[in-house]
């Protein structure tokens, strides 16, 4: 595992899964370091990973043939619940589709390098497809698949996250698989 100071430069390629979790005085877990990281550095850090992400799908063999370079999608920090990141392609008549990424900001500041190593690439993915086969339905379907076979990153459908608590003070049991995203797809 990286040293406490290398998590701005660690490779994205990096296994996530060596990050130590904790749990804080209030039984919420985190990613050991994440709670003394300053928020607005963090999301600096996942737009530098979008960027990449996109790049290295710019990279793939044979998609410039389907249409033009995949662009860099908005990114907003609106999501609540259990899911980790959502990403949508809008189509809008006599103009350029939209793209954009949501990310849940409170898993990101508990979780910053699952977020950024494997949100962020399963989102791009998805865009992916959107962008040159927006005709595919099947949201974590091969050509996804191969999309993040292509990143080096593993094929999941879900994450492992634990929920913040609700203002009730519940929490999502802990080892339920909870959703990355919503359906995907053009709208």
């Amino acid at each position: 595992m990286a040293g406490k100071g290398d998590f701005w430069n660690q490779p994205l390629a990096s296994p996530w899964t060596q990050v130590p979790l904790v749990r804080d005085a209030r039984g919420i877990e985190w990613e050991q370091g994440a709670i003394n990281r300053n928020p607005l550095k963090v999301r600096e850090r996942l737009e530098r990973a979008v960027d990449h992400w996109v790049d290295r799908a710019r990279e793939i063999p044979h998609l410039s043939t389907l249409g033009p370079p995949l662009p860099k999608p908005r990114v907003l920090y609106d999501l609540k619940g259990g899911i980790a990141g959502m990403a949508a392609t809008f189509a809008r008549p006599r103009a350029l589709p939209e793209q954009w990424i949501r990310i849940h900001p409170d898993l990101l500041a508990r979780y910053p390098v699952r977020m950024i190593q494997q949100t962020i690439p399963h989102e791009i993915a998805h865009l992916v497809i959107d962008w040159y086969l927006p005709k595919v339905r099947e949201p974590h379907g091969p050509e996804w698949m191969g999309v993040m076979i292509w990143f080096g990153r593993p094929p999941l459908a879900f994450h492992d996250m634990e929920a913040a608590p609700t203002s009730r003070g519940r929490v999502k049991a802990a080892g339920a698989s909870l959703l990355f995203e919503a359906p995907h797809g053009r709208r």
